[in-house]
């Protein structure tokens, strides 16, 4: 009896002041580009919206962890903290370093900086350099690859055959790794961005044979059956920034969708059937709803009746990136959610 009242004893000051952390097997990650930019709007995050962000995140249980731990758990580590959330930042833009650096120090936040290393070789005006990164990296910062160039990746040029693409492709990958080894102390290897959030599957398939898992645009949380060739990120900007989307976002679960047909976002079909397969979990599927930029929800048609569904767009889509979100609810008031990627040619 002795013993265990001890035992509460010293465990109730973690329980008051949140130092007991449950395990859990997922995490949301955040991407970010800009902050405080205002004349770029598509990719800027406005810095009071990044503050309410942080205090949230501070204040709501949630524990930020660095990308290499999401990393170790996706390739079988120890299961994560509840409620873990990943800070990622694209493209290092300066104000990378004047606003989201100091900012993220004062709240002990990790976050790693996905690098075009081009832009900082051409010094070109409104990006870090290296000597930023340098001292970022000496901080904990972590820096992973974004290729060299930027390009864009899933484009082949005119009259390019498949091997002189894949050559450029992979070539920009390389460049772009050497270049933080040779500037950075201890880059984080195996994880790339892709630039654009876009992806095919020879793009990806190319990563994976060079031992990378890579991240894109799409939203969603990320869990063991996760597929490591296209992890989803929330993206932040500032039209889709507001508290009560964060809140729902950070506390948001993988919808364990074990196949997607078909997995490549390629299509020149304007109104594009995808064909889901779900695993076991906690999500009210009965409630499931899918959703699709600019029409709103959209008819869902089980093929399996909690099993497997497919969903398409009611109107064409147009050229270019779109998304299907489909979310359902779970008995703690937690939004399960998976998005997948359109690339409309």
């Amino acid at each position: 009896m002795k013993g265990s009242i001890l035992f509460l004893i010293l465990l109730l000051p973690g329980l008051l002041f949140g130092q007991v952390v449950e395990a859990n097997d997922s995490a949301v990650v955040f991407m970010y580009h800009r902050f405080g930019e205002d004349k770029y709007p598509a990719t800027n995050i406005r810095v009071e919206q990044f503050r309410q962000q942080m205090d949230y995140l501070r204040e709501g249980g949630f524990t930020v962890i660095p990308l290499a731990e999401l990393v170790a758990f996706l390739s079988g580590g120890q299961l994560l903290p509840s409620k873990a959330v990943v800070i990622t930042v694209d493209d290092s833009y300066r104000s990378v370093y004047e606003i989201a650096y100091p900012l993220l120090m004062e709240y002990g936040f990790p976050f790693t900086v996905f690098v075009s290393t081009d832009p900082l070789d051409h010094k070109l005006p409104g990006y870090l350099n290296w000597d930023q990164m340098r001292e970022m990296a000496s901080s904990g910062v972590t820096f992973a690859n974004h290729g060299a160039g930027h390009i864009y990746m899933v484009q082949r040029q005119p009259g390019e055959a498949e091997t002189d693409w894949q050559l450029r492709v992979a070539a920009d990958i390389e460049k772009g790794w050497r270049r933080l080894t040779e500037e950075l102390p201890a880059p984080l290897a195996g994880v790339f961005a892709y630039p654009y959030g876009e992806y095919d599957t020879g793009v990806a398939e190319l990563l994976s044979s060079r031992g990378y898992i890579a991240f894109g645009q799409q939203s969603g949380a990320i869990g063991r059956s996760s597929d490591q060739r296209a992890l989803p990120r929330f993206p932040m900007a500032e039209a889709f920034a507001e508290m009560s989307e964060f809140r729902t976002k950070a506390m948001s679960l993988p919808l364990p969708v074990t196949k997607a047909v078909p997995w490549d976002p390629i299509t020149t079909d304007t109104r594009p059937e995808l064909i889901i397969t779900l695993g076991k979990s906690g999500a009210k599927l009965g409630e499931l709803a899918c959703f699709v930029g600019g029409q709103g929800r959209v008819e869902v048609s089980w093929i399996k009746p909690s099993g497997q569904f497919t969903v398409k767009p009611a109107q064409p889509l147009g050229k270019g990136r779109q998304r299907v979100n489909c979310t359902a609810p779970g008995n703690d008031g937690r939004y399960f959610w998976f998005s997948h990627q359109w690339i409309v040619q």
